[in-house]
């Protein structure tokens, strides 16, 4: 089967796009946090931010690779302020199941026909399922198994 650039960089742009958006709402969460606990949380939120920005640079140089343009755009962005550290950890691991669903349809487009975007493709949902991991374990409380 052949592949379909034409496919491959609407995808690619809209990993770009969502990861913008991951890099400014990491950003502007990393600036609402405030207690005790602030300094730990912001510098992980604001490392998030700067992976969020890699990752767009990424998915937009294999755009360009392929001899297409980046999109312009930005994918959503905040809209809610956060009474609790815990909401807006809740609205980020919808962020990144976001990013791997984006990664996946990725990969079905590309599975078996580029094997570097291929293995990028599974490079970047191995590293959101991680993010999705830490996340969750962020999001437990003491004791719970």
């Amino acid at each position: 089967m052949e592949l379909s650039e034409d496919d491959v960089v609407k995808a690619l742009n809209a990993i770009v796009e969502l990861e913008l958006a991951g890099a400014v709402r990491y950003t502007q969460y990393s600036l609402m946090v405030f207690g005790h606990a602030r300094i730990p949380i912001t510098e992980w939120m604001r490392e998030q931010a700067a992976e969020s920005l890699a990752h767009a640079t990424m998915a937009g140089e294999e755009v360009t690779g392929l001899g297409a343009q980046v999109s312009l755009g930005i994918g959503e962005l905040v809209g809610t302020y956060h009474a609790s550290v815990d909401d807006m950890m809740q609205e980020m691991l919808g962020h990144e199941r976001a990013g791997v669903e984006h990664y996946q349809r990725l990969l079905a487009l590309v599975e078996g026909r580029d094997v570097s975007l291929e293995e990028y493709a599974r490079t970047m949902i191995r590293s959101e399922t991680l993010h999705i991991a830490s996340i969750e374990k962020m999001l437990r409380r003491r004791g719970d198994a």
